[in-house]
């Protein structure tokens, strides 16, 4: 188990056997079948299924809103915890294809979604400046820092 989640006292993982506020809580739950917050901790945490957990793509469906974190009465950082998992399962290798495009694209031009050569256009018929472009070298040490490069093979 990774240090952060070291930070956290097995016993407070062994309250959320019964509690569930994080789930009930959870946008993503409610429509997606299956998907639980809880679980996830869980089974990473306490029941030792750490490969299975970075290997999942229902992983990925935590849209990181945090309502899951307002909402513990036991003030675990639900959603922190998340994101670390999410973190550690992208390191090896388990990244969402659409993910993997966006921040590839966002490398390469600085958004994640570009704004159609119209927008220029119209812009210009409007009497706005044209978007600023991104500065993609700022972006790329970026994430040369995080270590996104590595993981997706980033120029």
């Amino acid at each position: 188990m990774s240090k952060a989640l070291d930070l956290y006292d097995r016993q407070e993982f062994l309250q959320c056997l019964q509690c569930a506020v994080c789930t009930g809580s959870c946008p993503t739950a409610r429509v997606v079948p299956g998907f639980s917050p809880r679980d996830i901790i869980l089974r990473y945490i306490l029941f030792g299924e750490q490969d299975e957990v970075l290997e999942s793509p229902d992983l990925w469906t935590c849209t990181t809103c945090h309502a899951c974190q307002e909402r513990c009465p036991h003030e675990i950082c639900i959603s922190g915890l998340l994101t670390h998992i999410m973190n550690l399962a992208a390191r090896r290798g388990n990244l969402p294809s659409a993910l993997k495009s966006g921040v590839r694209l966002m490398a390469e031009t600085g958004w994640s979604v570009p704004a159609p050569p119209r927008a220029d256009r119209v812009r210009e018929e409007l009497g706005l400046k044209p978007l600023k472009r991104p500065d993609t070298e700022e972006i790329r040490a970026i994430f040369r820092e995080a270590g996104l490069d590595e993981i997706l093979d980033l120029p």
